[in-house]
């Protein structure tokens, strides 16, 4: 089990080659195994030079992106990163008000998969809140479910969001067992209640972003349901922050390796 962080926690401090080495330097210093995927390019380092900078910082990559339209170049990034898993876009606006949204998304999701059957790599799906709309016409099934069922697992896996799943009103720790075998990756995201908030009526939820062990998610369970489904990398994102960065990314790792025994 290893311990990456999602590139988008650290977008706003990666714009030169300089920001670039100080980011992969701090996460080993502070324990992380790696990277979702590579940062260099916003440096305007070439995928090699950005895995060798990766790899000097003693880091690894578990993921990649990039046009999957274009599933040759794909296929030879996630092979250069030592990923087995590639990102796809999730699901337009316009598709998820219906079933025959999610219907018709799975379909393209298996169409962009087949240049990938056999090569050892999978798509992974990334989901937001959104996914879990349950429709009445099909007693209370979710977009999520369809994508879940109507797709190869052979060739399309899930990373699951903790945190927009509980979003939803759903229990991630349900869906990360019922992802077993297709989530060899994770996103751990807490959900705080912001105290600062002054709405305090019951009709809103001031959610707000947390460190990891910081915020209302029930990681030990969370955690358990991650070992039991087969997950590989746990990658820590955190979109907003009121401490420095990197503060936060040490209390998250600290909790993870500390108190959830993720090691």
């Amino acid at each position: 089990m290893s311990i990456a962080v999602v590139p988008y926690t650290l977008r706003h401090h990666a714009f030169n080659l300089e920001q670039v080495k100080t980011i992969y330097s701090t996460l080993h210093e502070l324990g992380y195994d790696g990277l979702e995927n590579g940062m260099g390019r916003s440096a305007g380092l070439s995928p090699e030079e950005d895995l060798e900078l990766i790899r000097s910082n003693g880091l690894r990559v578990c993921g990649a992106y990039g046009d999957i339209k274009n599933p040759e170049e794909v296929i030879k990034a996630a092979r250069l990163y030592g990923a087995s898993v590639v990102g796809m876009p999730s699901i337009p606006g316009e598709m998820m008000r219906s079933p025959d949204g999610f219907h018709a998304y799975a379909e393209q999701i298996n169409a962009w998969a087949k240049p990938f059957k056999g090569t050892g790599i999978r798509l992974q799906y990334h989901n937001h809140s959104q996914e879990f709309r349950n429709f009445p016409e099909l007693d209370g099934k979710s977009g999520m479910d369809i994508l879940i069922d109507e797709t190869d697992p052979e060739t399309v896996a899930f990373e699951l969001d903790v945190f927009w799943a509980s979003a939803a009103g759903c229990d991630p720790a349900q869906w990360i067992h019922k992802l077993t075998g297709r989530i060899p990756v994770v996103h751990y995201k807490d959900m705080a209640m912001n105290c600062q908030a002054e709405n305090t009526g019951l009709g809103e939820v001031p959610r707000q972003f947390a460190e990891i062990g910081q915020g209302n998610l029930n990681w030990p369970l969370i955690t358990e349901a991650c070992r039991a489904a087969g997950v590989e990398w746990y990658c820590v994102e955190q979109d907003q922050t009121k401490r420095p960065v990197f503060e936060s990314l040490k209390i998250s790792i600290d909790y993870m390796r500390g108190t959830l025994k993720i090691v």
